[in-house]
């Protein structure tokens, strides 16, 4: 009986987990990038090059509100994202229906900072969110790959659970090559099944309405009209530096963090690393005259709950220390996922021979391990590519993120279903060495000004480059050594 429970548990275990890693890859490698969206967006602005936290000034507040007023004339809804230890600048941004963009500001003078137009780690934020596929289908995909993601730990812990010490001690990479994969399959998932199952678990919860809806409210019986749009009263003689200060006063604890506009009220909310519970306080005032409004902070256990789900999943309150903690987890839950697509080909190619499902399973593979971190990189560099003053340059990044994904996954295809995934396991290695290995060269050429200014910041993403290379590199080598 614990035999046939084995058996099924594994066929149930290395189907969803293909169908589901092929996506979960995915996610897992841009939201391991994705714990420093603000910090990619800041290396990919290269003229912003205020290194120190500085808040903001009345004179920076009055020019923000003039550009949300320039916006709000444009028909664009604007807020005010203030300083922060991530983002030195005080920015005025709107949501361009996959990433924020907008003007950044001195917070010291409040002058407009000329800097380039970007997607940013925007991009790697609302991939691992949605797939780039918009809030609806995109989370409703992700959330589902989340739920496999669980089915997939609970039956590979079920399956392994007799041989759970063995797998954590042993990795023996000079072994046959099914058992090598096989090792070290185990050994990243045993080690890093916690960090995966709180971050499929977390994520699932947070967006768990888009799967299961509320119920539908009741109808009202009288059908009211609804009040025509008012419209919004002077921004520029807002007081928003006094309503900074009071907001910081009811905000115990909570540091501000940015600053939404209605047309009756202007509402401060608390930054998101202000606690692990991300809370979503904030302080409200009337408009015209920045009178305080009463609100109601008072949050039930499941509300709190809920509050620490988002923030343990989201990391915005994680120093530096933590958040590479993140990432770190991230790419080798990353490398699970990656390894187990490895596998699911291997053991069934041996028994049935390469086969036409096969060698399509070989070319996703390719396109998913190799393909996704070329693109990604074509990504970074295409930032410092394209014209700084270009029109729509952030469409212009995103294309080349998706064009170069799009020609690795067709090259891959190609290359598999004529029996030759070997040749494209090595050329997309190949295209990432180079890519990676590149990537510091070009920024150190483009941009030597602000890798003066900001050392630590190129370093880390020009490192992060360096480092995707080198392991591309010894896989490629390895490759050929193997005669895979």
């Amino acid at each position: 009986m614990r035999e046939t429970l084995r058996t099924r548990l594994g066929w149930l275990h290395g189907w969803l987990g293909y169908m589901a890693g092929l996506v979960l890859t995915c996610i897992f490698a841009t939201g391991s990038v994705a714990a420093f969206n603000m910090e990619i967006t800041r290396w990919m602005q290269p003229e912003v090059q205020l290194a120190t936290l500085v808040p903001p000034s009345a004179r920076a507040l009055d020019a923000a509100a003039r550009v949300v007023a320039a916006e709000q004339a444009r028909g664009v809804s604007a807020f005010i994202a203030l300083p922060s230890a991530r983002s030195s600048t005080l920015d005025v941004l709107h949501y361009n229906g996959h990433e924020f963009i907008g003007a950044r500001l001195d917070p010291a003078t409040g002058a407009v900072i000329p800097a380039r137009v970007t997607a940013g780690g925007g991009l790697f934020y609302n991939f691992h969110h949605t797939l780039f596929l918009g809030p609806q289908m995109g989370t409703v995909i992700v959330n589902i790959a989340g739920i496999a993601l669980l089915v997939a730990i609970i039956s590979g812990v079920v399956i392994h659970i007799h041989a759970l010490l063995p797998d954590i001690i042993l990795l023996r990479l000079t072994a046959a090559r099914l058992r090598a994969w096989l090792d070290a399959h185990l050994l990243a998932g045993v080690l890093f099944l916690p960090f995966m199952a709180m971050m499929a678990y977390t994520g699932v919860l947070v967006k768990a309405d888009m799967i299961v809806p509320a119920p539908p409210r009741p109808a009202r019986s009288v059908l009211v009209p609804a009040p025509p749009p008012a419209l919004m009263p002077d921004m520029t003689a807002l007081p928003l530096a006094s309503m900074l200060a009071r907001a910081r006063a009811s905000l115990p604890g909570q540091e501000p963090g940015f600053i939404l506009f209605a047309p009756q009220r202007v509402s401060i909310f608390a930054g998101d690393a202000s606690s692990a519970f991300l809370t979503r306080g904030h302080a409200d005032f009337s408009l015209p005259g920045g009178s305080p409004l009463p609100v109601d902070t008072t949050a039930t256990p499941m509300a709190r709950t809920m509050q620490f789900m988002h923030g343990v999943h989201y990391a915005r309150f994680a120093p530096p220390s933590l958040r590479w903690l993140y990432f770190l987890s991230g790419l080798c839950g990353t490398a699970v996922m990656a390894s187990g697509l490895v596998l699911f080909v291997m053991k069934r190619r041996r028994h049935a021979g390469h086969r036409g499902a096969h060698r399509l399973a070989d070319g996703l593979n390719v396109a998913v391990i190799a393909g996704l971190p070329a693109a990604m990189l074509a990504f970074l560099e295409g930032n410092r590519l394209v014209p700084a003053s270009l029109a729509g340059r952030e469409d212009w990044e995103s294309a080349i993120f998706f064009a170069a994904w799009g020609l690795c996954t067709l090259h891959a295809l190609f290359q598999a279903l004529r029996g030759q995934a070997q040749w494209a396991w090595r050329a997309q290695l190949g295209l990432v060495g180079l890519l990676g290995t590149g990537l510091p060269v070009l920024d150190l050429l483009c941009c030597p000004g602000a890798l003066r200014a900001q050392p630590g910041l190129h370093m880390a993403v020009d490192g992060m480059g360096a480092g995707a290379a080198i392991v591309a590199l010894y896989a490629r080598h390895r490759l050929g050594q193997r005669g895979a």
